[in-house]
């Protein structure tokens, strides 16, 4: 059964839980009315916060910024570009130019540390637990019995919120879930606002967090009152990553969790045909990743993501003109070899990252820096349509509803300007399934998660960087990011990951 912990670690909270500082707007300048009244803006605590309904609002809206660019830099990292890139840079869909030894091709290399200046763990691990408190805040301060739409929507997406940072927090730090069941060590289970004394809680199980990742996302779903931009969670958000957390606890082909990819299955199903979502077609597709569209069809929720000077998605692609050094991480040759000569999705890869100034490489353009600016206002894709026919497809092949599996991932396939399989079932159908995973949701934080969740090994048969080829099991400890020393040093309970 899981606890309700509160958490006191004083070395990780030097900042302080209650931050009694005039709301502020961060210099989001932009010529776009529309963007500024719609984008999440930088909020935090005043003293008398939530006295009123729009209080709430506006720290939640904190919390989004919080998640898009973080509170806790790592050489100027933001929170979002670590999120994307401690995926990727541990998959085979990249192959690294850069061949100097640093955290991020330590990271590439499974070079796993809990030094704060030697990996991206204290980084990533600080600001999610601070993006924690500020969620458990709102929380604490909605009554139960609260009628008022505007503070029950400020819950929802508050809820929305937690369940995605636990999510996010458990892949990395707890092995995947079919490896005992959930029962090996995932992360601190922090749901209360509070402080007490002397309490240093324990690392819960990798299903207590998932419980409880589950339990924050259904109860989210009823309190959503209204659909606002996509840069901001929604009913059909909360369903839609449910539908990947289940997926996440369906087990491997070779021995399925049926109860699991089943609910992976109808939450998938549910925002297909009920979230009023569209998968964009023909030339519109191939300029998907150029702009940053409030109203895009197919995105169920997107980041607003500030990539600058020094962040991660710089490394994907960066205009080669200005005296910096960028797109340092390619798409793969074991990539690149998975598309079909008329995949509309080679036009997410350039040859150039600006006019005059060739490569030797192809870049990945789904971050696009434009032509002379070291800033771009293009969102991370957390969540999109795309994904959910992909998820809706991997559950039905594992459910043995292969009719089913086949017609969902045919649908992405057409849509990618390739012709429809036939006669495809069982495992080569859940391999053309992952391989079309791969194509699509590249560079999108998915890579080394789908190799592992389904006991698969993360295989590199080429070299990169200052690397040869590697093989990973997924039952290697290094899969596991290690947990920051500031955290070991202060909280006695805590275990180390191998």
């Amino acid at each position: 059964m899981m606890k309700n912990i509160q958490y006191n670690n004083r070395q990780l909270y030097t900042l302080r839980y209650v931050v009694l500082i005039a709301l502020t707007w961060l210099g989001l300048t932009s010529c776009n009315k529309q963007l500024d009244e719609l984008r999440p803006h930088n909020v935090i605590f005043e003293e008398r916060q939530f006295d009123t309904p729009s209080g709430y609002s506006k720290a939640v809206s904190g919390i989004y910024n919080l998640i898009a660019v973080g509170s806790e830099s790592a050489i100027g990292v933001g929170f979002t570009d670590l999120q994307i890139f401690l995926s990727e840079a541990r998959g085979n869909t990249i192959r690294a130019l850069d061949a100097q030894v640093n955290r991020n091709t330590d990271l590439f290399d499974y070079i796993n540390s809990s030094n704060r200046d030697l990996s991206y763990t204290y980084a990533f691990w600080r600001n999610s637990y601070n993006v924690m408190l500020h969620i458990n805040k709102v929380l604490a301060n909605v009554k139960d019995d609260e009628t008022n739409p505007v503070i029950l929507q400020a819950k929802a997406e508050a809820l929305f919120l937690r369940g995605y940072i636990y999510f996010n927090l458990v892949r990395l730090y707890g092995m995947p879930f079919y490896q005992g069941n959930g029962n090996s060590l995932g992360v601190m289970l922090v749901v209360n606002d509070e402080f007490a004394p002397g309490l240093a809680p324990k690392r819960a199980t990798v299903a207590e967090i998932y419980e409880q990742v589950v339990s924050d996302l259904k109860t989210s779903v009823p309190l959503f009152k209204q659909q606002k931009s996509n840069s901001y969670a929604s009913s059909s958000a909360a369903e839609a990553l449910l539908s990947r957390v289940e997926l996440y606890r369906g087990g491997t082909f070779s021995s399925p969790n049926n109860e699991a990819n089943q609910k992976a299955f109808e939450y998938a199903d549910k925002v297909i045909r009920q979230g009023g979502y569209e998968l964009i077609q023909g030339d519109a597709f191939k300029k998907y990743y150029d702009t940053d569209n409030l109203n895009n069809k197919e995105d169920i929720f997107a980041i607003n993501g500030e990539f600058m000077n020094g962040l991660i998605a710089n490394l994907f692609k960066m205009p080669s003109q200005i005296n910096y050094t960028g797109g340092l991480y390619r798409p793969s040759p074991y990539l690149l070899s998975l598309f079909d000569e008329k995949d509309l999705r080679k036009a997410f890869y350039v040859e150039n990252i600006t006019p005059g100034f060739p490569e030797d490489h192809l870049a990945c353009n789904k971050y696009n820096i434009g032509y002379a600016s070291l800033y771009s206002r293009s969102p991370y894709r957390y969540l999109r349509l795309a994904e959910m026919y992909l998820n809706r497809a991997e559950a039905s092949v594992k459910l043995g509803k292969n009719a089913a599996a086949l017609a969902d991932v045919n649908i992405i396939r057409k849509r990618a300007g390739l012709t429809a399989l036939e006669n495809l079932a069982g495992e080569a159908l859940f391999k053309e399934i992952l391989k079309q995973r791969k194509i699509e949701l590249a560079f999108e934080g998915h890579a080394s998660y789908d190799e592992f969740r389904n006991g698969l090994s993360m295989v590199r048969d080429y070299a990169s960087g200052k690397s040869s080829s590697m093989t990973v099991q997924p039952t290697e400890g290094k899969i596991l990011m290690k947990i920051p020393d500031e955290e070991i040093a202060s909280n006695p309970n805590l275990v180390q990951n191998p």
